[in-house]
């Protein structure tokens, strides 16, 4: 049971800081609290915005418009009687800010109450139109001790925190499928490289004799070559033999 208060506490919170919500044709509207817990006693303000087509404006002249508190299970519903659990806490104000928008406000003292979540609901007594044909309602929460509020509270704060983290870990498990992903697509494409590569070097693979390797002179060059040293060899010689000659004077 406390489990499923903490839960309801959350979904409180989230809904507070969503700020306020106008009703539509196609929906409805919260009615939003300026506080998450409260005791018994303390006083609860609590607004709304609303869209009400000019067609719809004359169900303004079958108020006053009350809230309602009703446990859950608990439900104000309109053309029934309003269910002996339900509170009525407050009248509503309803005031005019342009064309077809509304502001809808209330402040109530919090009644003496188990401490539990209870739904807010807005009718007419007895209830025969609920939120002008739209849904409107809200939740509140209400605590038997201060100290109860700042548990809820933190339990709140965690359970934010918490679905961050798993947020976090959602988007890091996808980065690394990516990268996984990635790194198989390389090793594929690797894969493919060394078969093709294995693929040409089994084309022919015969090596390559000395006797089919082409000689870096051919022959007859070579033959052209070892004549010329022997010429220049034998120029040296009697070139050599002629200097060392002693030179004779023919006398006059």
């Amino acid at each position: 049971m406390r489990r499923h208060r903490w839960i309801g506490a959350a979904m409180i919170i989230g809904a507070t800081l969503a700020g306020p919500t106008a009703a539509s044709a196609d929906g409805g509207a919260y009615l939003d609290l300026d506080g998450t817990h409260y005791l018994p006693g303390e006083t609860a303000r609590v607004e709304s915005y609303i869209s009400v087509p000019a067609a719809r404006q004359q169900l303004f002249e079958r108020g006053p418009f009350y809230l309602f508190l009703a446990p859950k299970g608990a439900s104000v519903v309109e053309g029934r009687p309003i269910p002996d659990p339900a509170v009525r806490v407050a009248a509503i104000s309803i005031e005019e800010q342009r064309g077809t928008a509304f502001e809808l406000h209330a402040s109530f003292v919090v009644p003496d109450l188990i401490g539990d979540s209870y739904g807010i609901w807005v009718c007419n007594d007895p209830c025969t139109i609920s939120g002008f044909r739209e849904p409107l309602t809200g939740e509140i929460s209400i605590v038997a001790t201060a100290r109860e509020a700042e548990l809820l509270r933190d339990v709140s704060r965690l359970n934010g925190r918490t679905w961050s983290l798993h947020r976090q870990v959602r988007r890091a498990e996808r980065a690394t499928d990516d990268a996984e992903a990635r790194l198989l697509d390389a090793e594929v494409a690797r894969s493919e490289l060394a078969i093709e590569l294995r693929a040409l070097t089994a084309t022919d693979p015969r090596p390559i004799s000395n006797e089919t390797r082409r000689p870096l002179v051919p022959a007859w060059g070579a033959v052209i070559l070892a004549v010329g040293l022997l010429v220049l060899a034998v120029a040296i010689v009697i070139r050599s033999r002629r200097r060392s000659e002693p030179v004779m004077l023919h006398p006059i």
